[in-house]
C-alpha cells in the first residue's frame, strides 16, 4: 500500500508518473500491487506459473489527470489547467500478469523454453521482482521498453547449473537479486505488450547475456548486455497539437495551420509512420487531407506495419555486500509523436539510471534490516505505450531508505525530485515537483 504526498510542484494539477498511476494531484492510499502465485512441479520437465494481479487498472479505466479542458485559456503563453473535468475512474481490477510452462530439455534444467506470457529478458531492473527492488518504481529509461515488462511469446533460457545456484541465492541471500533469467537468452514474442491484442503481423526478437562473477572474498558482480528489435504499433486519438511549441515547458497552441491560413480550433488524429513527412510546411496532401468537421482521420498505409521498435542495453551491478551500486543504459529508436505533435514516427531515444545502496543488519538491537539508497535516473525517448507516444523527458533524483523489520514485511520511504512529462493528457507538458512517497509491502 502506497501514500503520495506532492510537498511542491511548478504546475500541481500536472503532476504525472508513468511508472506509479498513485502519483497526482488527488490521490490518497493507493494498492499498488495485489498478487497470489500458483506454481509448482508437473514433473522433471515441465514447471507451471500463474500469477494474477488484483490491483490491476488496465488502460483507459484509470486516471487522476483531467479527461478534459474546461478553461483553455492562454495564460503566459500556456494552457491553463486549473480547471478540468475528471471520469469516475475504477481501479483494482483483476488481470492476468504471468502465465506461462518452462519446458526442460534436460533433467538439471539447465536448457529450458518458457511458453506463454511471461517477463521478456531485457535489463536487469525489468526482472527483478518488485518484491527485491529498492525503488517504488522501475526507471523509465529501462521501462518504457516493454509494458508491464512482459509479453507473449517463446523464450528460451540457458543456465549452467551452479549458474542457477548463484541466481537463486542472489536472492534468498536478500541481495536485490533479479532470479534465474538464463545467462543466455533469446524470445520471439508479439511486441505490443501483456494483455494487449497483436496488431502487426511481425514479431518482436530479443536476446541476453549476463555473467555473475564471484571473488575469492565472496563479493559478486555481474555484467550484462540486452537487445531486441521489431515494429510496434501505437495507439493515437485526437488531440489539439502545440504545433512545433512542444518545448521544455509545452501548451502554447497557435490558432493558425503553418500550411492553412484559416483559424484552427478542431483536433488532428497522429499519423502513424508517415512517408516523407518533415515538418508542417512538407505536409503530404495524399496521406493527410484538409480537417473536416474538426477531426482529422487519416488512414493507415504501408500495411499498418507499425513504428521501427529497437534498443541495445547494458548492465552494471555490484551487489550490496554491504556496498551496492545498480546500474544500466539504454539506447536505440522508437516511436515517438514528433515536435508539432502531428505524426508519430521512430525517433533516437536513450536513457538509464545509476542507483548506489547500502546493506546494514542491525544485529545489536534486533531492528532488521536497513538500505539507504540514492538513485539518479534520466530519459529523453517516446513513451511507446502511451496513447500518441509522446516524447518524454525525465530528470529524477531518489533518495531513500528500505527497512525490513521481519522478513516478509518492509517499509520504505522516499524523497524524490521529478521532472518529468505529463503523458497522460495533450500537449503533453513538462512539469516539476518534490513528492515524499512511502510504501508498506508484505511478501511471502
Amino acid at each position: 500500500m502506497r501514500y503520495n504526498d506532492i510537498l511542491s510542484a511548478h504546475n500541481f494539477n500536472d503532476a504525472y508518473a508513468y511508472g506509479d498511476r498513485s502519483v497526482g494531484p488527488r490521490q490518497n492510499f493507493f494498492l499498488r500491487r495485489i498478487r497470489l502465485i500458483f506454481s509448482g512441479d508437473i514433473s522433471d520437465h515441465l514447471y507451471l506459473y500463474l500469477q494474477p494481479d488484483f490491483a490491476s487498472s488496465p488502460s483507459g479505466t484509470f486516471s487522476n489527470t483531467p479527461s478534459s479542458v474546461v478553461s483553455g485559456v492562454p495564460y503566459y503563453g500556456y494552457y491553463n489547467y486549473q480547471v478540468g473535468t475528471y471520469n469516475l475512474n475504477a481501479g483494482n481490477f483483476a488481470q492476468l500478469r504471468d502465465a506461462y510452462a518452462d519446458i526442460s530439455v534436460d533433467e538439471k534444467k539447465e536448457f529450458r523454453f518458457r511458453v506463454g506470457q511471461s517477463k521478456i529478458p531485457y535489463g536487469f531492473t525489468n526482472l527483478q521482482s518488485s518484491q527485491n527492488r529498492l525503488t517504488l518504481d522501475r526507471p523509465d529509461g529501462l521501462n518504457t521498453c516493454c509494458k508491464d515488462e512482459r509479453d507473449l511469446g517463446v523464450f528460451f533460457y540457458y543456465t549452467p547449473e551452479h549458474m542457477r545456484h548463484l541466481f537463486r541465492d542472489l536472492v534468498k541471500n536478500n541481495l536485490k537479486g533479479s532470479g534465474d533469467y538464463g545467462m543466455f537468452a533469446f524470445g520471439v514474442y508479439n511486441g505490443q505488450g501483456a494483455n494487449r491484442v497483436e496488431l502487426n503481423k511481425g514479431v518482436h526478437l530479443v536476446s541476453r547475456f549476463t555473467y555473475p562473477y564471484v571473488f575469492e572474498n565472496g563479493q559478486v558482480v555481474e555484467a550484462s548486455i540486452q537487445g531486441y528489435t521489431g515494429r510496434f504499433v501505437p495507439a493515437t486519438t485526437a488531440i489539439i497539437p502545440s504545433l512545433g511549441m512542444a518545448t521544455n515547458w509545452a501548451g502554447y497552441r497557435p490558432n493558425q495551420y503553418p500550411w492553412n491560413a484559416s483559424p484552427f480550433t478542431g483536433a488532428v488524429v497522429p499519423f502513424v509512420n508517415a512517408p516523407g513527412y518533415n515538418s508542417p510546411n512538407n505536409f503530404n496532401t495524399t496521406y493527410y487531407p484538409t480537417p473536416a468537421s474538426g477531426v482529422w482521420n487519416p488512414s493507415c498505409v504501408n500495411g499498418c506495419t507499425g513504428v521501427k521498435d529497437e534498443r541495445v542495453a547494458v548492465t552494471g551491478i555490484i551487489y550490496p555486500q554491504p556496498f551496492g551500486v545498480f546500474a544500466e543504459w539504454n539506447w536505440g529508436r522508437g516511436p515517438v509523436l514528433d515536435p508539432y505533435q502531428l505524426v508519430v514516427k521512430d525517433g533516437k531515444l536513450n536513457g538509464g539510471y545509476i542507483l548506489v545502496t547500502y546493506k546494514y543488519d542491525d544485529k545489536e538491537f534486533g531492528l532488521g534490516t536497513f538500505f539507504p539508497y540514492v538513485q539518479w535516473q534520466q530519459y529523453r525517448g517516446g513513451a511507446k505505450t502511451e496513447v500518441n507516444a509522446p516524447y518524454n523527458r525525465v530528470n529524477e533524483i531518489e533518495a531513500g531508505i528500505e527497512w525490513q523489520p521481519l522478513p516478509e514485511v518492509e517499509f520504505t520511504a522516499a524523497y524524490s525530485h521529478m521532472n518529468r512529462t505529463n503523458l497522460a493528457l495533450a500537449p503533453y507538458r513538462q512539469w516539476q515537483g518534490d513528492l515524499l512517497r512511502m510504501q508498506l509491502q508484505w511478501n511471502y
